[in-house]
């Protein structure tokens, strides 16, 4: 402890002594952990979540990870798989752990064996791997550089079906086996490390929840185990009003409703697994979405304030483009909905409709009249943002 502590205090978070010893989830983003990063981005995460808590760190595969890993399984590419355990063998021997690096060199062997089969369930198998990489790596950072009482449980007990690639939660089995495996790991230990993405079939085989799963697991377990706060750790360090790479000024949201969070996600906003907040709609988790280096960030509530908050572009199949606002009710409020379409119908849209009560969204068949009116929306969402 006095080990973490010190690191703590050199990289510059403030200890906070904290009495209530409550249940936290962090959610450690795929985009922080860099070569080199995982270190300083861990430590800045366990001292701002971990004392006084009981705190469970929910990681992705390191950035650019499951790319690769997809890549070695779609093409055959041992040279990919290659590339992915260097990253963590290199990791590991930065730190000091060459047992680990040993380790993981004799799952690359095994990992070459899998590349070479054809069956669906196989490709989940070896994708998720970037995840428990990330797990194994970070179990022994904590114990052995930070000197902590941290416990690796590779499979926290979400129970899947086998669509693989995009599995769905069989949330009643789920929710015991949850309860059941991460409360007994939690009594033993201060810091419980799991992997994102990834569920298990009633067979013991692994599946993939889709693109993003590690936000939507963090999500899972937060509902099931009643956490006082779940914090998702990002670049961004929050929800912006627009994408950086299609506007020029977006802003940080202070707060968002779960249902605004919701509605975003499933229109492509941050990148986020489209089911990330289905599960804490009716919670009462308080969550943040934040970077590990800042005081600010997103405040996702059950708090619904009426006005347009944020714009969102995505393909929507078909060679057609999405555009969307997104706001509490702002479908149901006739002055919001009327300047909306204003803004919408001086393009060329195929259509324009709302997506339930808090998003309202136009379809165009050109990319570039898709940015336009992006940007266009997002001039008039800055201009209800103080």
């Amino acid at each position: 402890m006095c080990y973490v502590r010190a690191y703590i205090e050199v990289i510059g978070w403030k200890w906070k002594p904290v009495l209530k010893r409550g249940v936290r989830i962090s959610k450690v983003g795929g985009s922080l952990l860099t070569s080199g990063n995982v270190l300083s981005v861990i430590g800045r995460v366990v001292g701002r979540d971990y004392v006084g808590n009981k705190l469970i760190l929910v990681v992705s595969a390191m950035k650019g990870i499951t790319d690769l890993l997809i890549r070695a399984f779609d093409n055959h590419d041992p040279n990919a798989l290659d590339v992915v355990v260097s990253m963590y063998v290199n990791e590991a021997l930065n730190l000091g752990l060459n047992d680990l690096a040993s380790f993981l060199e004799l799952m690359r062997e095994e990992l070459r064996r899998f590349i070479n089969l054809g069956e669906p369930w196989v490709r989940d198998h070896v994708i998720v791997h970037g995840e428990l990489f990330s797990v194994l790596l970070i179990e022994r950072l904590l114990n052995d550089v930070l000197g902590l009482r941290a416990k690796a449980v590779y499979e926290p007990g979400i129970v899947t079906d086998s669509n693989w690639g995009f599995a769905s939660v069989n949330h009643e089995l789920s929710n015991r086996y949850v309860i059941e495996r991460l409360g007994n790991v939690l009594s033993k230990y201060d810091i419980v490390v799991v992997p994102g993405f990834l569920g298990v079939t009633s067979d013991g085989r692994y599946t993939s929840l889709g693109r993003g799963g590690s936000d939507y697991t963090a999500s899972l377990l937060a509902n099931y185990l009643n956490v006082s706060q779940l914090t998702f750790y990002t670049d961004s360090g929050g929800l912006l009003t627009g994408d950086p790479r299609i506007v020029s000024d977006p802003v940080l949201l202070r707060e968002v409703s779960y249902e605004e969070a919701y509605i975003a996600s499933m229109l492509g906003a941050k990148k986020f697994h489209p089911r990330t907040f289905e599960p804490l709609l009716k919670s009462r988790v308080l969550t943040v979405i934040t970077d590990p280096w800042h005081d600010s960030g997103t405040y996702v509530t059950n708090n619904c304030v009426s006005m347009p908050k944020l714009t969102t572009v995505n393909e929507a199949g078909n060679d057609l483009f999405r555009v969307s606002v997104v706001g509490c009710r702002i479908s149901q409020i006739d002055d919001l909905r009327n300047e909306i379409h204003k803004v919408v119908l001086s393009y060329d849209v195929s259509t324009v409709k709302d997506e339930g009560p808090h998003a309202v969204s136009a379809l165009l068949k050109d990319r570039d009249n898709a940015i336009s009116l992006a940007r266009d929306l997002h001039r008039w969402v800055r201009s209800w943002i103080a």
